[in-house]
């Protein structure tokens, strides 16, 4: 199964996963595309029993909350028409809690609602309706939270803890300098931040904003390059780490990317042209990550990982940190405009009017 850092900006639609058990027993249970794309998988899972499948990601930046609850399901009917059922993958009536906790006791508590939002991918499984519970409670940095799931047709009630993971210090590039000098080839842009608690990966793109101008309409587009994956020491932060690109790779990147323009597009570098977006994982999504990150084919028994206590799934935290707005400098915007990479791609140089009066 493969996971995509860049889609987990995405929370609201879903992708799906099946698990199947020895002979007729499928556990469905649904993964965010926010989260990850996935593969039809296949674990060997025994005895058959009822278990909750529950995923949950917060961000303490989200102004609402979603967490999926599903039901593993067992029938002698046919596989794939059970799953189009949706009596068969939702539970009629859960209660769901989250809670913050500080040492040692709980802060506040409040109950996530059932909500029915917009339609999931259409495939084998019922794709309508499409229930999450919800909230629109504020969630806070570099806190604990429990999770405390009740289902009337289960005994024990489904747990789970995780920190949330908050803000964390960018040290280069500089938030004061707000020019990047892109424009030598052979120099590096270093990258530098300190690693904040209860977290070990950290995914960076830098996102590049440029205007595409015909006659008087105008279109603001940017596109995402995938800078790598970084792994912290521990999760206990405060490690420096830092990365460097090489200017060069910045223009051979966006002359791959892009082809030249139709007659009459003249093209601009956004005057806040470049930003640097950081998407950091809590240590449970590291440790899922890991357990699933090889895709070996369907047919190899791979194993489990769930911090859910009474059910499987994930329940964590996730972050987007972004230095926006940075610059190009004139040098750098020459060097889009007549440089051996991107000369044909028809950017405007540094003396286009855009640079001094805007349109």
């Amino acid at each position: 199964m493969a996971l995509f850092w860049n889609d987990f900006t995405n929370f609201a639609g879903f992708k799906g996963m099946i698990i199947l058990s020895m002979r007729r027993a499928i556990l469905v249970s649904m993964i965010f595309s926010g989260l990850v794309s996935c593969k039809n998988e296949i674990v060997v899972l025994a005895p058959y029993k009822n278990i909750p499948v529950v995923y949950c990601l917060l961000n303490p930046k989200d102004s609402v909350h979603y967490l999926r609850l599903e039901k593993s399901f067992l029938g002698e009917d046919n596989a794939y028409e059970m799953a189009r059922n949706s009596d068969s993958i939702y539970y009629q009536s859960a209660s769901v809690f989250l809670e913050r906790w500080a040492d040692g006791r709980m802060m506040e508590q409040f109950s996530l609602a059932r909500v029915q939002i917009q339609e999931r991918d259409s495939g084998n499984f019922s794709n309508n309706p499409n229930f999450l519970y919800q909230t629109s409670a504020p969630i806070l940095g570099s806190s604990e939270y429990h999770l405390k799931i009740n289902i009337p047709s289960i005994s024990s009630e489904i747990t789970a803890r995780t920190h949330t993971v908050s803000d964390f210090k960018v040290v280069k590039p500089e938030a004061f300098k707000k020019n990047l000098p892109f424009s030598s080839y052979d120099n590096y842009q270093a990258i530098e931040w300190i690693s904040t608690p209860y977290t070990r990966l950290y995914h960076l793109i830098i996102r590049f904003h440029y205007l595409e101008v015909k006659n008087s309409d105008t279109t603001n587009l940017s596109l995402d390059w995938n800078i790598g994956q970084y792994l912290s020491k521990n999760g206990t932060g405060g490690e420096l780490m830092k990365t460097e690109i090489l200017q060069r790779d910045f223009y051979k990147w966006l002359g791959n990317k892009l082809n030249k323009p139709a007659a009459g597009i003249q093209r601009l570098a956004d005057k806040k042209a470049v930003d640097f977006v950081f998407t950091v994982g809590g240590e449970e999504l590291y440790t899922y990550m890991e357990v699933y990150q090889e895709d070996s084919g369907i047919l190899k028994e791979k194993p489990v990982f769930t911090n859910i206590v009474n059910g499987i799934g994930l329940f964590s935290s996730r972050y987007i940190q972004t230095v926006a707005g940075k610059s190009l400098s004139e040098h750098s915007i020459d060097s889009l405009a007549y440089g051996i990479y991107t000369k044909t791609l028809r950017f405007a140089d540094s003396q286009n009017d855009y640079y001094y009066t805007g349109f």
